[in-house]
């Protein structure tokens, strides 16, 4: 029980701070940890610009209502202020975790979160340059942020008195154009893209791949508007059922008519 409520703070902590990827290779080997899926094959092009999906407005405030895991209702409000470069984006209550912000720019027509990420909680950054969206925006784009095995992250799990290995993988993908229906709104069309984390623990004492767990962040991206939902599916502490936060656009202000 313990072992999962870790491994599900892991996964969602992940999940909430990643989007995307930027490449990672280390000790997972050539090919990883195997947690990966192989990419499908490129599909139709929904965005030339990807900077068009996420629009970046100093000033600019989104409104939106969300419901949490246990079915209760709450609010969210996210702005952008003044960054250099690029802006900084702050959430009052984005999946109902309280407040946070990320600084975000736009390079050459993708977004990046260029702010390090530090995956293994050692103090070191792992993740740099993360993606969140990159042009041209296509049907089954996969992006790939972070697929190595971590040494001594696990606690004595096995009883050899080592710690146990874990295996994370971090990547992104795009699933294609879908309406959101909004309320009190006009019903959006918007690009889908699943960020996911994926976990598991090796065992030291035989190399044992315990099963793996998983964390998706949906994002749906209206054109010149930016996102217009956010849907978190995660473990919980258990690992007997999962958890489901979903939030969608009530307004806006401060973007270009």
């Amino acid at each position: 029980m313990r072992q999962m409520t870790w491994m599900a703070a892991v996964l969602t902590a992940a999940a909430l701070a990643a989007c995307g990827g930027g490449g990672g290779d280390g000790d997972g080997g050539d090919d990883g940890t195997g947690l990966v899926p192989a990419p499908p094959a490129l599909g139709a092009t929904l965005a030339a610009d990807a900077t068009t999906l996420r629009p970046l407005v100093p000033g600019a405030v989104w409104q939106y209502s969300g419901t949490n895991a246990s079915g209760d209702s709450y609010e969210n409000t996210v702005s952008h202020a003044s960054a250099s470069p690029g802006v900084t984006e702050t959430g009052t209550n984005t999946f109902d975790t309280g407040a946070g912000s990320v600084h975000v720019v736009s390079v050459n027509g993708s977004i990046l979160q260029p702010d390090p990420e530090d995956v293994d909680g050692d103090g070191v950054a792992d993740v740099s340059n993360l993606v969140e969206l990159r042009s041209p925006v296509r049907v089954n784009d996969q992006v790939v942020a972070f697929d190595e095995r971590i040494p001594n992250l696990v606690p004595d799990v096995d009883g050899d008195g080592r710690a146990e290995f874990f295996d994370l993988a971090i990547y992104s993908r795009v699933i294609g154009a879908e309406d959101v229906a909004l309320e009190g709104l006009p019903t959006q069309s918007a690009v889908r893209v699943d960020h996911v984390v994926v976990g598991r623990v090796v065992l030291s004492k035989d190399g044992t791949k315990l099963p793996s767990v998983s964390s998706t962040q949906s994002i749906w991206y209206a054109a010149d508007l930016g996102i217009v939902r956010r849907r978190l599916d995660a473990p919980s502490d258990d690992g007997l059922s999962r958890e489901v936060t979903d939030e969608r656009l009530t307004g806006w202000s401060g973007l270009p008519d």
